[in-house]
C-alpha cells in the first residue's frame, strides 16, 4: 500500500498525456504529477493543422476538463460509409435496376446523430486547438498548486528503468524515483520501435484538406475502394480534411498532380459528398499496426503506456487517439479506486482489454482486407456494410462503440 502521496510521472504532453494529468490533477489530489515534453513551453502549438476525429465520448471528456472550443469544432451529425463498386458492377446495378423501376444501391451505412438522440456523434478539430486548450487548462491548475502540478517543458526523458522497490527512476535533467511512469507520446508507425505486435500494412495515407462545392455540412463520409479507404471529414462549410489511403509500393497518388489528384477523388466518393474543386498540398504517411499485448508490461513494474505509445492503428477507423483517452480514463479511475499502484494497474489491463483489442482487430481486419486478392473480396466488405445498415441491433452496436467505445 502507498503511505504517502502517489508521485506520477507524466511522459508526453499531447493530448492523450495532457487529458490524463488533468484528470489525475482532479481525481488524485493529493498526487505530484510531473509533466515531462521535449518541446519548449512557450512554442506555439495552436497552429497544427493536423485533424482529429474525436469521438462523442472524448468530446464529453474535454468539456468536462474545461478543455473545449465550440467556435474550433466541427460536429459530426452523420456518418456515411460506403464502397466503390467496380464501374461494369455499378453499370450491370444501373441496367437493373432502371428494368426493376428503382435505383441502383451501393453497398452503405448511414449513422446519424438525430436517429441516436444526441446532438452529435463526435467532432473534428485540428491537433493544434486540442492540444492548446489542455495545455492552457494544465497550466492553470499548475499555477494554482506549482509545488503538486509540476511542468517539465523542454525536459527530453533519456531513460525510464523500473526499480525494485517498485517504482520507476526517470531521467531527465536529473534522475528521479516516481511510484508510477506513464508514457503518453507515441509518433508514428514509420518512427517507432516495433513492439509485440506489428504488421506492416503496405499501405500509405496522404492527408490534406480539400476544397467542395456542394458539401452537406457535419457530414464524414468514408469510401471503400479497390486500394483502400478514403475518407472526408468535415470542416468548415466548403471545406474538409482528405486521408486517402493507398497501396505504398505502388502508388498511384505520387505522380499525380493537383488537378489530377482532384479529378480522381471525384470519382472515388459519392456525388452528395460535393464536388472536389481544389487541394492543399499533402503529406504521405506510411501505415501499420504497432501495437504492445497489454499497458504494462511484465518486466517494466510501474511504467505504463497508453495512446500511440501502446497501439498505433490504421486510421480506417479513425479511432487512435480516441482509444488513448480511454486509456487515460481508465488509468485515473483505477489509481482513484486503489492506494496500491500495483492492483490499480492491475484492474487498469483487465479493463482495458475489451475495448483495445476490438477496435485492434476491427482496424486490423478491415486495413488487411484492402490488400487481399482474392476474388470476392469486395463483395464480402459490400454484404457487411448491407448487413450493418437493414440489421438494427449491429447497426447500434456499430453506433455505440464509434461514440464511446466499448464499455
Amino acid at each position: 500500500m502507498v503511505n504517502r502521496p502517489l508521485r506520477l510521472a507524466v511522459v508526453g504532453a499531447g493530448p492523450v498525456g495532457l487529458s490524463l494529468a488533468l484528470q489525475a490533477a482532479r481525481a488524485l489530489p493529493l498526487a505530484q504529477i510531473s509533466l515531462f515534453d521535449t518541446r519548449a513551453f512557450d512554442a506555439d502549438v495552436s497552429g497544427d493543422p493536423r485533424t482529429l476525429a474525436m469521438s462523442l465520448g472524448s468530446v464529453q471528456l474535454l468539456q468536462r476538463l474545461g478543455a473545449w472550443r465550440d467556435e474550433v469544432a466541427q460536429p459530426i451529425t452523420e456518418v456515411h460509409v460506403s464502397q466503390q463498386v467496380p464501374s461494369l458492377v455499378g453499370l450491370v446495378g444501373g441496367i437493373v435496376g432502371a428494368w426493376l423501376g428503382r435505383p441502383f444501391d451501393e453497398p452503405q451505412v448511414r449513422i446519424r446523430a438525430s436517429d441516436t438522440g444526441v446532438a452529435m456523434l463526435g467532432a473534428v478539430l485540428s491537433y493544434g486547438s486540442v492540444t492548446a486548450a489542455l495545455q492552457q487548462a494544465w497550466m492553470q491548475a499548475s499555477d494554482a498548486e506549482p509545488h503538486r502540478l509540476v511542468s517539465r517543458f523542454a525536459t527530453p526523458v533519456r531513460s525510464l528503468k523500473a526499480l525494485g522497490s517498485g517504482g520507476v527512476e526517470v531521467d531527465a535533467d536529473i534522475a528521479e524515483a516516481f511510484d508510477l511512469a506513464v508514457i503518453a507520446e507515441g509518433g508514428v508507425f514509420a518512427e517507432q520501435a516495433r513492439k509485440a505486435i506489428t504488421r506492416d500494412y503496405g499501405q500509405v495515407a496522404w492527408v490534406g484538406h480539400v476544397t467542395l462545392d456542394g458539401a452537406r455540412a457535419g457530414v464524414a463520409y468514408e469510401r471503400f475502394t479497390r486500394h483502400g479507404p478514403a475518407a472526408l471529414l468535415p470542416l468548415a462549410p466548403g471545406r474538409a480534411a482528405l486521408v486517402w489511403c493507398v497501396a505504398g509500393d505502388d502508388d498511384p497518388v505520387a505522380e499525380l498532380n493537383d488537378a489530377q489528384r482532384c479529378s480522381v477523388l471525384n470519382t472515388i466518393f459519392p456525388a452528395e459528398a460535393g464536388r472536389i474543386t481544389d487541394i492543399s498540398s499533402m503529406k504521405r504517411f506510411p501505415l501499420g499496426l504497432n501495437a504492445e499485448r497489454s499497458l504494462t508490461g511484465d518486466a517494466d513494474g510501474h511504467i505504463v503506456r497508453i495512446g500511440n505509445a501502446a497501439q498505433t492503428l490504421h486510421p480506417v477507423a479513425g479511432q487512435g487517439l480516441n482509444l488513448g483517452l480511454r486509456d487515460a480514463f481508465v488509468l485515473v479511475r483505477a489509481l482513484s479506486r486503489s492506494a496500491d499502484v500495483d492492483q490499480a494497474l492491475r484492474r487498469l489491463n483487465r479493463q482495458r482489454a475489451p475495448d483495445r483489442w476490438a477496435t485492434i482487430a476491427a482496424t486490423d481486419f478491415l486495413a488487411r482486407s484492402f490488400t487481399w486478392q482474392f476474388p470476392g473480396a469486395g463483395t464480402a466488405r459490400g454484404l457487411g456494410l448491407a448487413a450493418l445498415q437493414t440489421v438494427s441491433p449491429l447497426k447500434s452496436a456499430l453506433t455505440r462503440q464509434m461514440m464511446y467505445g466499448q464499455r
